[in-house]
This record gives structure tokens, C-alpha cells and sequence, in this order.
């Protein structure tokens, strides 16, 4: 991974950012008429590449030394490859951190973070420290393709200062979030969160961070499928889990039943499940 920068960031600038992913399914079939998963599949998806883009951003800010402890020993962790580089700059307004892959043939193949291919640029803004009530982090995709599939996103995360538990709390708007594949079908979701930060906020690394999330998203399917989804528990996500661990969700497509996944008891693992009609299907992540 190659390096740019006009100066650091400060520790607690940001940005120890996660988005969620909120559902996955396979596309189990059985004798029952209603078990059709494309919307769970879809929303899974966009929201893992989102997922994916925040932590990509981390990686990049800690990696640099810019949120690392002394207890660290200097150990890096980065999801990004050789083939892509890194700009971090604070001395314009607001400051910025951008990642920028290779977009010659395939592109950047992301071996550490998923093993796909990568092509655009990742770009974060920020108006002050990630700690600070008021603080809002602004992040876009420019020309973004993961295996030559267009991802465009946008997202504002804002500090909403701490809360009766003395836990701080971040209004999430992801504003845009579009898949154009490459058979040319789109896919469509916006969604509304808060995330409390549970564990983790008194250190500077962020592997150790632990996010409640609550709230709702809407969107349209590949198949012009509207649909709802709405967190009916608590989603409990860690930076150092690649899935979330716990937490309930309902998904609603325009005219069919509504769908409710189950994220488990709180271990590591790829395992859910999802209920349609009284029915749970077991599924891997």
C-alpha cells in the first residue's frame, strides 16, 4: 500500500467508523411458495460493501500510526493492498483521507479484505475529532467498482454527544447507496441510524470497539421490489468480527410476508437465520 500525506491526522480525528451489514440470505428453496431471499441478498450485499468501505477507511487512518497505541507495538492490520494508496491530508477544509485503487485491467485485488477486485476511490471528510458532539464525517465513492459491479455511496456520520449511559452516539444517514450490475439491473436503499458505542471508547485503536446499532432503511431490489427493513433489536457489531454478532431484523418487500433475521446469541460467526411464514431457514453469512 502506497503512502501520501501533506500531514497526520490527529488521534482522535476519526474515525473508528462501521457501518452494518444488515441481512443475508442464500436462496434456499423448499415446498414453501414465499421463501424468495433477492431482497435480504441484495441489501446484504450493499450494506457488506459499506461495511467494508468504513473499515477500509480505519485500516488506512490506524495503519499510518495515527490512532495506534504504544500497546499496539507498532503491529499493522491493513485490508489494502500494494495496488492501492492512501492520501491523508489536514491541512485543507474540511481535512480528507482518500483511497485511491488501481484502475488499470481488473484492478486492486483485495486479498486481506475480501478477495475482490477494486477499482475508484474511497473519500472521507471531517469538520473536527471523532469525539467531539457536533463533528460530522462525510464519506463518497468516486467511480467505485468492486468486481465490475458500479457501487456509488454516500454517507454523513454526526456526533450526537453522549447519552444518559455516558455512552457518545452517531446519527448515520447513508444517503445514497447504488449497485448498477453488470447486466444492468439497480439496486437502490437508503437507511436512517443511531449507533451507541458500547465498548472501546476510552482507547484509540479501534479493534476493540464494540457498536449498538438501531433504526431503518428503505430501498427498491434488482427487480424494481420495493421493501422496508427495520432493527427490532439491537445490532451488535465489532470491528474485530467480520458479522454482526446479535441482533434482530425485519425486512417487509412490497407485497410478499416479512422476513425476520436473527443474528444469534452474540458469538463470531458467519451463522443467521431467517423466518418467512412461520418457516426459519438456517443460513451462512
Amino acid at each position: 500500500m502506497k503512502i501520501q500525506k501533506r500531514t497526520w491526522l490527529t488521534a482522535t480525528a476519526v474515525l473508528s467508523l462501521a457501518t452494518v451489514t444488515f441481512v443475508a440470505c442464500d436462496k434456499t428453496k423448499d415446498n414453501n411458495d414465499d421463501n424468495d431471499t433477492t431482497v435480504a441478498t441484495d441489501n446484504y450485499n450493499a450494506e457488506k460493501e459499506a461495511d467494508g468501505i468504513l473499515n477500509a477507511i480505519n485500516s488506512a487512518v490506524y495503519d499510518n500510526g495515527v490512532m495506534r497505541t504504544d500497546e499496539d507495538g507498532g503491529i499493522a492490520s491493513t485490508l489494502l493492498p500494494e495496488c492501492a494508496t492512501v492520501t491523508i491530508d489536514t491541512v485543507s477544509t474540511p481535512k480528507k483521507i482518500t483511497i485511491a485503487f488501481d484502475s488499470t485491467g481488473a484492478g486492486c485485488l483485495c486479498s486481506d479484505w475480501d478477495g475482490k477486485y477494486r477499482k475508484g476511490k474511497i473519500v472521507a471528510t471531517w469538520s473536527g475529532r471523532y469525539r467531539d458532539a457536533g463533528t460530522v464525517i462525510t464519506i463518497n465513492t468516486e467511480n467505485y467498482y468492486v468486481n465490475n459491479n458500479k457501487h456509488e455511496y454516500s454517507k454523513t456520520v454526526t456526533n450526537a454527544g453522549e447519552n444518559a449511559s455516558g455512552h457518545l452516539t452517531y446519527n448515520v444517514s447513508i444517503n445514497l447507496c447504488k449497485i448498477t450490475f453488470t447486466d444492468g439491473s439497480v439496486f437502490n436503499m437508503t437507511s436512517q441510524r443511531t449507533r451507541e458505542w458500547m465498548q472501546g471508547q476510552n482507547t484509540l485503536t479501534p479493534y476493540d470497539d464494540v457498536y449498538d446499532i438501531t433504526g431503518t432503511a428503505s430501498g427498491t431490489a434488482r427487480g424494481g421490489n420495493a421493501f422496508t427493513v427495520n432493527i427490532t433489536n439491537p445490532l451488535e457489531v465489532a470491528l474485530a468480527c467480520k458479522w454482526i454478532r446479535k441482533g434482530t431484523v425485519v425486512i417487509s418487500p412490497e407485497g410478499k410476508a416479512s422476513r425476520t433475521v436473527d443474528y444469534g446469541n452474540g458469538s463470531c460467526d458467519s451463522q443467521a437465520t431467517v423466518e418467512i411464514n412461520g418457516t426459519t431457514y438456517n443460513i451462512t453469512l
